[in-house]
C-alpha cells in the first residue's frame, strides 16, 4: 500500500538483486516477476510446508525453474520438519495448479526428485555462501538412508531418490552426520531424551500458569 507496487516487483525495481540474494518464500509473483527473479541469478527460499499449512498460495516452480531460476528449501514450521517432505509437497503442488503429473521433471532431467535434489542442493549452498559435495577439507554433513526400508529396497540410482520422496517417510533417515560428528543413529538424535523431556517440562509449565 506505501509503494504502490507488489513487494517482489518494487524490491526488483529498486535494489540491485543478484546471487548474493536469497528471497523467503516470494510466493504470490506475476509471471514477470518470476522470470525476472530467475534471471536475477538470486535463490529463491522456499517453505512448501509452512505454505501449505499457512493456505498461502502455491509457487510458481515450473516456470521459475524453467527460466533457469534457483531454490533453496528450509522450514519454519512447527507442524513438520521433514526435507523430503518439503521437496514431494513443493511437486504435489504443482500437480494440484496444473493437473499434471511430474510437472517438476525436465527432459534433461526425468527424475523430479533427483531434479528438485540437486536445484536445492546448490541453491541452498548459495545462500548459505558455502560449497556442496563430498571431498577432501569440505564439511562432514552426511545422511544415510535405510537401504532395507521397505520404500527403499530393490531400488537403485534415482530411483532411491523418487522412493525417499515420494513414497518413504522420516523413518527411512537412518544416520545423520553434521560436521563429522554423528548427530542421528538408527533414525534417532543423540539429544531426543533429553531434548523430550525438556520439551515436557516446559508445555507442563505453560499449561499449568
Amino acid at each position: 500500500a506505501f509503494s504502490g507496487a507488489r513487494p517482489v516487483e518494487w524490491l526488483l525495481e529498486h535494489t540491485d538483486i543478484d546471487p548474493r540474494w536469497c528471497l523467503i518464500h516470494a510466493t504470490h509473483m506475476t509471471a514477470a516477476e518470476t522470470n525476472a527473479l530467475a534471471g536475477s541469478g538470486a535463490v529463491a527460499g522456499l517453505s512448501p510446508i509452512t505454505e501449505s499449512n499457512l493456505g498461502d498460495g502455491i509457487f510458481p516452480a515450473a516456470p521459475y525453474l524453467d527460466a533457469g531460476g534457483r531454490i533453496a528449501t528450509g522450514t519454519d514450521s512447527n507442524v513438520l520438519i521433514d526435507a523430503a517432505q518439503e521437496l514431494r509437497t513443493l511437486e504435489y503442488s504443482q500437480r494440484l495448479s496444473h493437473r499434471a503429473r511430474t510437472v517438476l521433471a525436465s527432459p534433461d532431467q526425468p527424475s523430479v526428485a533427483r531434479r528438485l535434489f540437486e536445484a536445492t542442493l546448490q541453491g541452498g549452498g548459495q545462500a548459505l555462501g558455502r560449497s556442496n559435495g563430498i571431498a577432501a577439507g569440505m564439511p562432514a554433513d552426511l545422511v544415510t538412508l535405510q537401504a532395507e526400508h521397505p520404500a527403499l529396497y530393490g531400488k537403485h540410482g534415482d530411483q532411491l531418490l523418487d522412493a525417499w520422496v515420494f513414497a518413504a517417510r522420516s523413518r527411512a533417515v537412518d544416520t545423520v552426520w553434521r560436521g563429522g560428528n554423528r548427530l542421528v543413529s538408527d533414525g534417532r538424535h543423540r539429544l531426543a531424551k533429553s531434548v523430550t523431556a525438556r520439551y515436557r517440562t516446559v508445555l507442563d509449565r505453560v499449561l499449568n500458569s
